[in-house]
């Protein structure tokens, strides 16, 4: 087990150092020469690690075992965000491992929280590691959910529909890179189109870059930081909307429209269905709550329109952007946008939360406990596309649930145990969770800023953070007892 897993975190561990190489480039247009040994010394260390872990650890070719998937999903979450980090300590950056190791883990998870309130005084290498570090997340992101999550069979997740052709193996390296290929050029491919079109919409390269990135990557990294103000023109925002849904989707049906013009595959896929739906409707009750508030009287409509529908995105994509006047917004909007950001996106996808697939079995399960109240003996099987779903996987999504709902009780309090008001605990809590810590200014608006959190506060968060990712019950296996001795 421990040969598997060594194995693929070395390789891992190479690539990320070899992009740690990246930022050189960066320093050198950017003349800022004295961050270059920093980076390159962080490189040269990763690529060290993961190569002797490489050659130390054979990838056995057999089927991977319940318990290797666990622990790799536990080892990678944990462990990559400490080389990560490796950069924003050595350059003098950050000189706290809390600090660097929350930096790490929040553009790593796509969570989009950061200790930086005032970017304009970061260097722009930094600036670009921890935007490439994010966009690198979404890919760590979508490939361990098209490629490890399906195998754990956690929650309902090995009924995600995955287009890409059969005959990747059961061997866990083959299938990781059987996924990173055909997808990694779509996800490029996109990143550079939505750069294009920032550029024409009058944002420079530098920052059409970053947007990009965060945008693609359901992050929120921007260059306007943590100030809880958004920054972004109408234009911007307008233009970010589809990508931000196109990443919030199944990459592998983006994957399949785009090689074989199959759109077909949108219109029959439920979760698609019921994400557009549940987006629409969104929009819909936050422009109604914006029209009837006090405090954006002096607002007109037709903004409002636009708000809404970039609050509802942002938050249901959890990429995180915050929208205009989001310290105004009423009751109302704050309470729909934790609802979206408890939603999520769709299997597949880069996207935090529960996700719609989970979403839509428990509204068929609940269905069918209603109908057998008044058809006692009747059959009515529950199915999700064209599959038939057992009751032990209905069971599973069940657990899945009230797992998260603890989990989220569980760091509010402790977030409240630091000296926080409920609210503020609850916006920390649920954006950690659910991978989206820029929208953080909206839920708590008294917030002062993820800098004021102490060294518990850091460390709460990036375990929160990590938690979401893990799906919560994955940490939790592989801390019984009963793991451990099978």
């Amino acid at each position: 087990m421990i040969a598997r897993i060594g194995n693929i975190i070395g390789y891992m561990l190479m690539a990320l150092g070899f992009c740690e190489l990246l930022p050189i480039v960066v320093a050198l247009v950017a003349e800022e020469e004295s961050l270059i040994l920093s980076f390159f010394i962080s490189a040269l260390f990763t690529v060290f690690i993961g190569g002797a872990l490489v050659i130390s650890f054979q990838n056995p070719k057999d089927r991977a075992s319940r318990h290797e998937i666990i622990m790799l999903m536990v080892v990678v979450w944990f462990a990559l965000p400490l080389f990560a980090a490796l950069p924003f300590m050595i350059t003098g950056f950050m000189t706290k491992l809390a600090d660097a190791y929350f930096e790490a883990s929040s553009a790593l998870t796509t969570n989009g929280a950061s200790l930086v309130s005032n970017l304009d005084i970061v260097p722009t290498t930094i600036l670009f590691w921890r935007s490439l570090l994010q966009w690198l997340g979404g890919i760590l992101v979508f490939v361990m959910a098209i490629a490890i999550l399906p195998l754990s069979s956690i929650g309902g997740m090995d009924l995600f529909r995955s287009l890409l052709p059969h005959g990747e193996g059961d061997d866990l390296l083959a299938r990781i890179r059987y996924a990173f290929t055909p997808l990694f050029n779509i996800y490029l491919g996109m990143t550079t189109v939505c750069v294009i079109f920032l550029i024409a919409s009058g944002m420079s390269g530098f920052d059409a870059m970053l947007v990009a990135m965060a945008t693609l990557s359901s992050g929120g990294f921007t260059s306007q930081g943590m100030s809880a103000v958004n920054s972004m023109s109408g234009l911007t925002e307008f233009i970010l909307i589809p990508f931000m849904i196109f990443a919030a989707t199944n990459m592998t049906f983006h994957r399949a429209f785009l090689s074989e013009g199959r759109i077909r595959i949108y219109r029959r896929d439920p979760e698609v269905l019921l994400f557009l739906i549940i987006l629409v409707v969104a929009i819909f009750f936050i422009f109604l709550a914006m029209a009837f508030s006090t405090n954006m009287e002096d607002v007109g409509m037709l903004e409002k329109a636009g708000i809404a529908v970039f609050t509802a995105v942002s938050s249901m994509t959890t990429t995180g952007f915050l929208p205009d006047h989001a310290t105004s917004m009423p009751l109302t909007v704050v309470v729909i946008c934790m609802i979206l950001l408890f939603v999520g996106g769709t299997t597949g996808s880069t996207a935090g939360g529960f996700k719609i697939l989970r979403i839509s079995l428990i509204k068929r399960h609940a269905d069918k406990e209603v109908s057998r109240l008044i058809y006692p003996h009747g059959i009515t099987p529950v199915s999700f596309g064209d599959q038939v779903v057992t009751h032990d996987t209905l069971i599973s999504i069940w657990t899945v649930l009230f797992i998260f709902v603890a989990a989220l009780a569980v760091i509010t309090i402790l977030f409240a145990g630091l000296g926080f008001d409920l609210q503020t605990s609850l916006g920390l809590s649920s954006t950690g969770l659910f991978s989206a810590g820029g929208l953080i200014p909206l839920i708590s608006p008294d917030f002062v800023g993820y800098h004021s959190l102490s060294y518990a506060g850091k460390w709460l968060s990036s375990f929160s953070m990590i938690l979401g990712r893990l799906e919560v019950i994955a940490l939790l296996v592989f801390l019984m007892p009963s793991y451990w001795k099978n």
